[in-house]
């Protein structure tokens, strides 16, 4: 990475310590979360059906759609850091209560509710700092490489989770997991907020409706949607996807993956900020759909491993760009709802994914799931190329 690629076009640097520090944090504490994507197997010992593990991990999405909006007003209020701390120290709790879970039933339910409160506190109030973080014109480049850290977490906590289940049993998968989480907790400490600017202080609120409904906002967040159905649908069930095909593990779809959409974020971070972040969207949306319709065909672990690659690729192009075309228009004081925003239509994409993906696979097959998840993100690639967002002195969108 040339020191070119660590400034922003006015020579600030994207990479400054307080970056680090917070991109570390999300690391540690992604892959506790990540760890728990083996679930689905520990469900269907339990006697879990496929619509009952879709069930059990949507309701975390559920908790998601409360949580995320009310993080995101909390920080602008309130600060980030104290909501990153909390999320951690909630989720080292809950990791620990799955050790008594013997069936599917309600202690299960609830556990997954505190999760999607725990992930939505950490996750929201992240990602806000390192907006807060990111210089003038390399908001998509500060983005694209923070959220690398939660793509390798997506390759090393799930193979991590599996290997633990496997050799040493679920419980001390979910041991892992908050041990993990509490690690991360000296390092949410040592990331101090980025103080406001008086200007930011006395500027009038935007609400919700008024950061969404802007000409060039709905677009953004309806992709943002519908790609997160086929993304969903894949962490879902890629574990018992692969079972159902004959395969042996899950492990090459996540480390596939995840290689691709890490190199594309750190050699093509900021081509949303050079040639626009609607057009590198589009592209990655229209890359997520193909990419379900090849999961439906997958026979083979080395066709699992193409068709992953695209879908890693897809995803390196779409979710910053996306990020950086809703969040970058938003006022300074209202970044944290609009950060905020995004991910809870990301996050309800998700959890549509898991209630609707899981009820398609149990009445047809996984190939009808995969194809239908494909057409949910056209439909979100479509209502971003329809809404244009008005072309101003601050560039492209």
């Amino acid at each position: 990475m040339s020191p070119a690629q660590v400034s922003a076009p006015g020579g600030e640097r994207v990479v400054t310590r307080r970056f680090a520090l917070a991109t570390l944090a999300n690391l540690v504490f992604f892959v506790a979360v990540t760890a728990f994507f083996s679930l689905p197997v520990h469900l269907e010992a339990l006697g879990a059906s496929r619509a009952d593990i879709g069930r059990v991990m949507g309701v975390f999405g559920l908790a998601c759609l409360l949580a995320i909006p009310l993080t995101g007003a909390l920080t602008d209020r309130f600060g980030r850091q104290r909501f990153m701390f909390a999320g951690a120290l909630l989720w080292v709790g809950l990791a620990l209560g799955f050790s008594a879970v013997d069936r599917v039933g309600p202690l299960v339910y609830g556990l997954r509710l505190g999760q999607g409160v725990a992930f939505s506190l950490a996750f929201v109030a992240t990602n806000a700092t390192i907006v807060d973080l990111a210089p003038a014109g390399a908001l998509g480049r500060a983005i694209a490489w923070f959220g690398a850290t939660t793509l390798i977490s997506h390759a090393v906590g799930p193979s991590l989770g599996e290997w633990v289940a496997h050799e040493l049993g679920f419980r001390a998968l979910f041991l892992l997991s908050a041990a993990v989480a509490f690690a991360s907790l000296p390092l949410y400490l040592a990331v101090p907020d980025v103080p406001r600017s008086p200007a930011e202080l006395g500027a009038v609120d935007t609400g919700a409706s008024a950061l969404l409904f802007r000409r060039g906002g709905v677009g953004p967040v309806a992709c943002a949607l519908g790609t997160a159905v086929t993304f969903g649908t894949a962490l879902n069930f890629m574990p018992v996807f692969v079972r159902a095909r004959g395969l042996p593990s899950h492990a090459p779809f996540f480390v596939t993956y995840v290689v691709a959409a890490i190199l594309v974020r750190l050699v093509a971070g900021g081509l949303g900020d050079r040639v626009g972040h609607r057009r590198v969207g589009l592209v990655g949306a229209a890359g997520f759909a193909l990419a379900a319709v090849g999961f439906g065909f997958v026979r083979a672990p080395w066709q699992l491993i193409v068709v992953s690659l695209a879908f890693g690729l897809a995803h390196g192009l779409a979710y910053p760009a996306m990020n950086a075309a809703f969040v970058g228009a938003a006022p300074a004081r209202a970044r944290g709802r609009a950060m905020a925003l995004f991910n809870l239509s990301f996050n309800l994409g998700v959890t549509l994914s898991a209630f609707v993906a899981g009820e398609v696979a149990e009445r047809f097959d996984y190939r009808v799931m995969w194809a239908v998840s494909a057409a949910v993100s056209l439909v979100g690639a479509l209502v971003f190329l329809a809404d244009r967002p008005r072309v101003s002195a601050a560039g492209r969108a």
